[in-house]
């Protein structure tokens, strides 16, 4: 055989042995592929089933995938991963970031598995304050602090950003915690943190009795009388409240009042009411009648064309008196012997005649001779 002949056979037979060897590789190939997606998932698994997280912090967490032949794989970045509140964390290829307070799900999927794990976020277990009651007095303020107790046993102040609210502002208003006092009465402060919340009782000058320097009232109509209050507040301090109570007369025509200040009308009696801080107090009022009248002079005696001048005095049921000559009424029996106009006696011809004084249902009489 000649020598490029034996050559070319060479070629050919190593071409035809290495082309003989390409179908069995392939197929190994194959069944190598195959045998790698058979592999069945059997679950997925977490270290931490629970994650605590204060706001703004980050944790990665790490999915290991189990298979039916024991072999696992890490699939933390293949994983679709889903949040069911992303206000609370939020979540990209494991890593998990804390964006607000409160209790979310994180999911990670794959292969048709999935796996949830629950996240906590600044979660309250607790929430105390430093004050269990306030009783102020109005204008006063007092602080009041806050302080929550997390679930992973750490504590934090929480004064700045919880929601603070007044049931009642006229008469306690509340800002950041710091309670103003503004008007007599009882009220509720609440403070709400993380999903718990505490209530304060609040007290602003609280009324416990009302007192009057008047226990009672007589008085001549059209006088002034004035009533002073006072309240003790808070169980044990006493504040003069005439102006700032509310005064009321059963009775308008016999008193009225304003400011403590009662003014007698007319006759009869009438009942007047101070309230403040929830408390009343009445006093009675009593219009001081006429008992009795009183003249100047027990006699008259004159001459004809003389006068004398009279006065008549109004004793009341109170004790006091008043001289009410120029209200009275006067009258003469006999107006040629003695005429009478405001109390001034006038002589006529010599005889007798009665003077009579009139005033508040009562009368006086006196004698006047003229010779």
């Amino acid at each position: 055989m000649r020598r490029w002949q034996k050559a070319l056979l060479t070629v050919v037979l190593t071409v035809g042995t290495i082309l003989s060897g390409v179908g069995p590789a392939a197929e190994l190939a194959k069944a190598e592929t195959a045998a790698s997606q058979s592999k069945k998932l059997s679950r997925l698994t977490v270290k931490e089933k629970t994650i605590r997280l204060k706001k703004d912090g980050t944790q990665q967490l790490t999915v290991l995938a189990q298979y039916a032949d024991k072999t696992t794989e890490d699939v933390t970045q293949k994983a679709e991963w889903s949040t069911s509140d992303s206000g609370i964390v939020t979540v990209e290829a494991g890593l998990l970031r804390a964006t607000g307070s409160g209790k979310a799900d994180v999911k990670a999927r794959f292969g048709g598995k999935f796996i949830t794990i629950s996240t906590e976020v600044d979660v309250v277990a607790k929430l105390v304050v430093d004050q269990k009651k306030l009783v102020l007095n109005a204008g006063a303020a007092k602080q009041i602090v806050a302080t929550a107790s997390f679930t992973d046993k750490s504590t934090a102040a929480v004064t700045a950003n919880a929601e603070w609210t007044s049931a009642d502002p006229e008469i306690a208003t509340v800002a950041n915690g710091l309670v103003t006092a503004v008007g007599s009465g009882k009220t509720k402060i609440k403070v709400v943190y993380g999903g718990k919340s505490v209530t304060i009782p609040v007290e602003v000058d609280v009324v416990s009795k009302l007192e009057s320097d008047q226990k009672k009232l007589y008085a001549r109509p059209g006088s002034l009388q004035a009533v002073k209050l006072t309240a003790v507040v808070n169980g044990k301090e006493k504040a003069d409240v005439t102006a700032k109570a509310k005064w009321i007369s059963d009775n308008g025509q016999v008193a009225t009042v304003e400011s403590g200040v009662v003014t007698v009308i007319g006759p009869g009696k009438a009942k007047i009411t101070a309230s403040y801080g929830g408390k009343t107090i009445t006093i009675p009022v009593e219009a001081a009648v006429v008992s009795r009248l009183e003249l100047s002079a027990t006699r008259i005696q004159l001459t004809a064309n003389e006068s004398q001048q009279l006065q008549v005095f109004a004793i009341y049921s109170d004790k006091t008196k008043a001289d009410v000559t120029a209200e009275a009424e006067w009258t003469s029996t006999d107006k040629n012997v003695a005429s009478v106009a405001q109390g001034k006696v006038a002589a006529g011809t010599a005889g007798r005649a009665t003077i009579t004084a009139s005033y508040g249902g009562k009368r006086v009489m006196i004698q006047a001779a003229v010779k």
